[in-house]
Formats: structure tokens, sequence, C-alpha cells
């Protein structure tokens, strides 16, 4: 028995016809995505993704012959769902499916080139979103930022200048680059804000802005110097002069952020195993090391203090002794409150005696835990160097760095030492409430987002395969003799799943209605794969 009489076809196999369908449809299909593409590429979404603003001429070329790459693989599912209900549209209001009938031939047979189309946009769907698109966002952010000179005179060009991590910002008159050091530029003439969210803290003038910058797969950070700064303080109220001032690092925002839905499939696997490697995670888990770290340097001063009496900071250069009546623990990791306080330390070889009504303990933060300092402020002072007695209200002592032990311990616990579930009162005690909360939130809502970007490119990719031959059966049932009708008609139930996807995909990203998004992405899909069974099985055969 033959593979034709096997699935109930005894008629021969209508080549012919199959081939004139394959032709019809590949027309169609290259015009319609053709058409598609451009007006997706040049003047819809794809281009909004990017600061057109930040691009010269020759970039915007080059842009170009990535984006519309990107924009095609946007269109291509909806270039085959049209030209599958054009063609079997048009082919059933030319009565040729009752004359295949009246022949004998199978009309379901008549599909394969629908399934041949579905299959193939599907698959090259599924390429396109996993790999081609995450792959030509990367192209994007690499090409742009691969001269930096260019990319830090276009910000300079804009009113906003050159923002550093919301808290800076730079105006220039002109940049120089050294083509010998590419990640180094220096700008002249400069002009400063220091912003603390909306409010002015500092504005002035800069003879240079050195900035050295440093490239990694997702971001880019630069550290910088101000040379000569001349500036007014308003929460002080006064004007300063300054030699110089160093900028923490900050990242420098690419032109498309690198975010989870710009991943591609081998990305996404990856974090997903190993979701504490993912930058936002990370940053997470290093604001959680650096509270842990300073809440045991707090505690390791209270237990010193509870042996002897005495509280000692020091380091290779600073050393204070500090003698109090009480020490209390300042709720949420304050720090240590200390009354009735006396400290002694020594400068240039001579020794100095603070007595404080009170004092405070605290630690400085930093980007890691490193850069992190115990700080000493007392209040009410009187301090004596050697017979000079002075009064002050308020003094900030030279911050005095962590003990390297201290900090090695601490670096060194795994990300699941430091999410380990903590009594709910050590955890309110000490401080570290705040962040081991935040970085289990962070690091979860990471794996929802995973596993939803997962889930949302493969219903998306499968949905196509049913979609495209939905759109066939409903031409052929509704003989759609226009082709706007056809794809109207075909469009409605695409319209279903994009919503049931984009939906789930939301639903998906909160905890509490995780599982529910996953299933509400694929109820769609298989509400379309049941239109697909009734469209084929019963209203054909009428």
């Amino acid at each position: 028995m033959s593979f034709l009489s096997a699935i109930g076809i005894n008629a021969p196999f209508p080549w012919t016809l199959q081939r004139y369908i394959f032709r019809e449809m590949g027309k169609t299909f290259l015009l319609a995505a053709i058409a598609l593409t451009g007006v997706l590429g040049l003047g819809g979404g794809v281009m909004e993704m990017i600061e057109l603003g930040e691009v010269t001429p020759g970039q915007l070329v080059r842009l170009l012959g990535l984006v519309l790459p990107v924009a095609a693989a946007l269109t291509l599912p909806i270039a085959a769902l049209f030209s599958a209900a054009a063609t079997y549209g048009r082919l059933s209001a030319d009565n040729e499916f009752v004359a295949c009938r009246s022949s004998g031939i199978n009309l379901h047979i008549l599909f394969l080139p629908s399934l041949a189309l579905s299959l193939a946009s599907a698959v090259v769907t599924f390429c396109f979103i996993n790999f081609l698109i995450p792959g030509m966002v990367r192209s994007l952010n690499e090409f742009v930022s691969a001269d930096l000179g260019a990319l830090i005179q276009q910000r300079l060009n804009r009113p906003r200048g050159i923002t550093l991590g919301g808290r800076y910002r730079i105006y220039a008159d002109d940049s120089v680059i050294d083509r010998n050091e590419p990640d180094r530029v220096l700008l002249r003439g400069i002009a400063f804000v220091e912003v603390d969210g909306e409010e002015w803290v500092r504005y002035g003038t800069a003879k240079e802005f050195d900035a050295r910058f440093e490239r990694t797969e997702s971001r880019t950070r630069v550290s910088a110097v101000l040379r000569g700064l001349s500036f007014y303080d308003r929460r002080q109220g006064r004007f300063v002069d300054l030699a110089e001032q160093v900028l923490p690092s900050n990242d420098l925002p690419h032109l498309v952020p690198q975010e989870i839905k710009f991943l591609n499939l081998s990305e996404l696997l990856h974090y997903w195993r190993h979701p504490g490697t993912w930058r936002e995670v990370q940053d997470a888990m290093e604001r959680l090391r650096i509270r842990v770290g300073t809440t045991q340097a707090i505690d390791a001063l209270l237990a010193n203090r509870d042996k002897d009496g005495t509280i000692t900071l020091a380091d290779d250069s600073t050393r204070y002794t500090i003698r109090s009546k009480s020490a209390l623990r300042i709720p949420r990791g304050g720090g240590i409150e200390l009354t009735d306080v006396s400290i002694t330390t020594t400068r240039g070889g001579r020794p100095i005696t603070y007595k404080a009504e009170r004092a405070v303990i605290d630690t400085t933060r930093g980007d890691t835990l490193r850069d992190c300092t115990l700080r000493l402020q007392a209040y009410g002072v009187e301090s004596r160097d050697g017979d000079a007695l002075v009064h002050q209200t308020k003094v900030s002592l030279t911050p005095v760095a962590m003990s390297a032990s201290l900090i090695g311990r601490v670096e060194g616990y795994s990300d699941e030492q430091l999410l380990e579930p903590q009594p709910e009162e050590q955890a309110e005690g000490d401080g570290t409430g705040g962040e081991l909360a935040d970085a289990r939130e962070v690091r979860s809502s990471t794996v929802r987002k995973i596993v939803a970007t997962v889930h949302e490119r493969m219903a998306f990719s499968v949905s196509v395969l049913a979609l495209v031959l939905l759109g066939a059966a409903l031409g052929i049932v509704f003989r759609g003799s226009h082709t706007i009708v056809a794809f109207g008609v075909s469009f409605v139930p695409s319209l279903v799943v994009i919503v049931a996807i984009v939906m789930g995909k939301q639903m998906a990203q909160n905890e509490s209605t995780h599982l529910v998004g996953l299933s509400v992405m694929w109820l769609g899909i298989a509400f379309v794969v049941a239109l697909d069974f009734w469209t084929l099985t019963r209203v054909l055969r009428r």
C-alpha cells in the first residue's frame, strides 16, 4: 500500500496544482513581506528603539542594514498569514476547490503548500526572535559605541549634556581623543551640575574632565576626574575651589538597553540555570554583601566593647580608642550610638583627645565592600591638642578602612549562603532585612522574567504554524475574493493569540500569577488549534 493510499488519497497526487498554489502563495508572500518590512523598519516601531539623535548619517546607513532584518523577523509571520488567506480565498472564489472535489481530490491535501509555508515561517521566526534579533541588538550597541569619541561628542550636543549615574550632568566646549588610548576621552572647558533628585546640589566649572571607559559584554562603565574645579555648594551656601575631584564609576547607557528580552536563547537558558550571573542580580547581591559586611563590622565593634568597655577603630594610617558610658545599636543597621564619649588618637605624633556628649559610628557606602569605611562623628565636642582647648558642635573624623579579614570572609560567601533564611528578629534588628528581601525578589523576578520570555518566544513561533493554516482554511470558507477581506477574517484569531501571549507574559512575571500567566499564553494557541481542527474537519466538508 502506498503512502497516499494510507492517508486516504486514492486519486493521483495533484503535483501541478500544488506547484501552482506554491507559486501564487510565494509571490503574495514575497510582496507582502517586502512592503511590511519597509513600513516597520523605516518608519515604525523598530527604529523607535533607537535614539536617532545620537547617530551620524553614516551610522544611520549602517543601522538600516541591521534594522531591516530585524523588521523582517517580525513581519514574516504576518506576510505568511496574508499570503495563505489571500491565495486560498482567491482559489475558493474561482471555484477551484469545487472542481477538485468533483475530480475526487481530497481537499485536505491541497493544504500542503500552506503547511510547508507555515512550518518554514515558524522555524524562521523561532530562529529570528531567539538569535537574529538579539544579535542585531548587540551589533547596534557595539558599532555605535565603538567610536567613543563620536558617541561622547554626540551626547555633548544634547541639551542635557552627558549624564552620569543620574547625579552628574557634564557640558564641555570640546573633546580630545587620543587614538593610542581608545578608552580615554579628555574634555575641556567644563560646566557641570550635581543633582540630588530634582535639586541642584552643586554647580560650577572645571578645566578638564578626564574620562576612562571600561567595556564589558553587558555594560559600559565610565570613571572620571574633574580638575581645576570652581563651584557653588548650595547646601553649605559657599563657593569652593578644588584641585580635582574623582567621580565614581557609573554606567554609560547603551543605545539599546541590555535587557532580558534582548538575550538570545542560549543566554536565556544560561541565566535561567545561573540567575546570579545576571547583571541586576549581581548588583542586588553586591548590595546585600555590603550590608552583611558592614553589619558584621558593627557587630564586631560592639562585641569588642562588651569585653573591655573600649572600641578600637584602626587601619594602617589611623587609630581611634573610644570609651563611652553606653553604646546602643541604632535600629535597622544605622550603626552605634555612644554617650559620654572619650576619643583618643594621634596627629603628627602628638596625642589628641576628644570629649563628646555623644558620638555615632556608622559606615560609608561604596560600590563594593572594599570601598566602604567606618566613620566616626562626634557631637558637642571638646578637643585638646597639646595645651589648646577647642569647642566644636560636630567633628567628623577621618574614616577608617574596614578589616581585611572581614572583607575576605564576606567576599567568600556564596549567593546561596547570603540568601539563607535568617531569624526574623535578627534581620529586623541588624538592618539586613531590606537588602535580603530585595536580593531574593530580584533573583526570583529575574527567573520569572526569563521563563516568561522563553515561553513567549516558543508560543509565538508555534502560533505561526497554527495561524497560517487557519488563514488558508478561513480563506476558503469565506471565499474572500478581496484580499483585504481574507486577511481581515484571518487576522482576528491572530489578535486573540497576540493578546493572550502579551497578557500571559505580563502575568507570568508576577509571583502570584506566574503559572496562570504561562497557561494564558498557551490557551490562546490551544484556541486557534481547536479552531483549525473544527474548520478543517467540519466546515470544509460542507
